[in-house]
């Protein structure tokens, strides 16, 4: 028996893998898929979500740091692991010591990372990031000249794949991606006229790879479709996907009160009759209630933002996912505290402990927050993240 917390995750990883499923239908006999478990994969934990693609065959892997990819390591996981952030020289003797593979997005590295690998007696697995109009990282087409004689003169690099991020994958206009595309080409065919042989390219991110199968290549990299999002609204039924994150919080406290009652901080919320009040132990500490600030995409948008902005002056909160209890909608009651909630359940029948569903975005949850992983409907394993404080070694 689980001692459940007062708030907690539930993670399916049968969704997970569920989605694993679902995405290699899509992708042509040969192609492969880098599953993205960035960012602990979006909230939902990159260990147990490795672990669970690595049960369904998934051999390869992409994080942002070379942190991330050494914990991977720690816990087992046995795939290929490319590093697709930039990454610093006190880095490199571990990453490759644990055959992480790390992105080359700066010219001076080919001979740095080189040396490092003479010294470790290693080839040194590497990828090539070209820049096509992220306006990130990576080389840019006036580069390649020199990036190929400094290839040319690293024996301990092990070129395993080029890459390009697209920049408007998830938009409705694919010019700007086509474009994209064009470049890279390009890009691919200077660096094989001047000799590089180039086993692997990958352009496809989630949208690319529901929008683009002509540009799969040898491999696509995914991670918002493994998670159960689509990358925006309008690829909505492109694929079957299942959502493996439930966020739920116990009730710590009720009361009745009479109408009138004002609730929260600056008191904005008043109970429009006789109600009951429920306290769940949540807040904006927590990532409830927080969202992203989203740059307008259009004038319609951008009225959609500004009403919204304005009815919540108002203490109207249109937009806003609503909590469940019991499969009923309830109301959050004034301001969302740092970490206590109080939601308006009218007459509802309700008790301390039970559970209500919360609506929380993965990347924003705070890592605090215990996640409880699910196979076959039980839950089969926990992690719990506690602060530690750790000395400093000073010489």
């Amino acid at each position: 028996m689980v001692n459940m917390p007062n708030l907690w995750i539930e993670i399916d990883l049968d969704a997970v893998k569920h989605n694993y499923r679902q995405i290699i239908s899509k992708l042509a006999p040969g192609v492969t898929l880098m599953a993205v478990v960035k960012a602990d994969a979006y909230g939902l934990g990159a260990v147990p979500v490795a672990q669970a693609l690595e049960e369904e065959g998934c051999r390869a892997f992409a994080v942002t740091r070379v942190e991330e990819a050494l914990l991977l390591r720690e816990h087992g996981i046995e795939g290929e692991i490319l590093v697709l952030g930039p990454s610093s020289p006190e880095e490199w003797p571990q990453a490759l010591a644990q055959r992480i593979n790390l992105t080359v997005s700066r010219l001076e590295w080919i001979a740095e990372i080189n040396e490092v690998a003479r010294q470790l007696e290693i080839k040194a697995g590497i990828h090539l990031k070209l820049e096509t109009g992220l306006g990130r990282t990576g080389f840019t087409r006036e580069m390649l000249p020199a990036l190929c004689e400094a290839l040319k003169a690293a024996p301990y690099l092990d070129l395993r794949g080029v890459y390009t991020h697209l920049a408007r994958g998830a938009q409705r206009d694919k010019t700007y991606t086509r474009k994209q595309h064009e470049k890279f080409v390009q890009y691919i065919n200077i660096l094989e006229e001047n000799g590089i042989n180039i086993p692997c390219r990958h352009i496809c991110n989630s949208a690319g790879l529901l929008d683009f199968p002509e540009y799969h290549y040898e491999l696509v990299r995914s991670g918002t479709l493994l998670c159960g999002h689509f990358p925006s609204p309008a690829f909505s039924g492109t694929i079957d996907l299942k959502d493996p994150w439930t966020v739920k919080a116990k009730i710590v406290h009720l009361q009745r009160v009479p109408k009138g009652t004002f609730v929260g901080y600056q008191s904005l919320y008043k109970c429009k009759k006789e109600t009951t009040l429920a306290v769940i132990d949540v807040g904006y500490a927590d990532g409830f209630g927080v969202a992203p600030k989203l740059v307008p995409q259009g004038f319609v948008d951008l009225i959609k933002i500004i009403i919204k902005n304005i009815a919540a002056l108002f203490g109207f909160q249109l937009g806003r996912e609503k909590v469940l209890f019991k499969g009923k909608p309830v109301k959050v009651a004034g301001k969302i505290g740092m970490q206590l909630t109080v939601i308006d359940m009218g007459n509802l029948e309700c008790h301390p402990g039970e559970e209500v569903f919360l609506p929380l975005r993965r990347t924003l949850a705070n890592s605090r927050i215990p996640r409880l992983y699910k196979k076959n409907g039980v839950i089969c394993a926990k992690r719990v993240i506690r602060e530690g404080i750790l000395p400093i070694n000073q010489e």
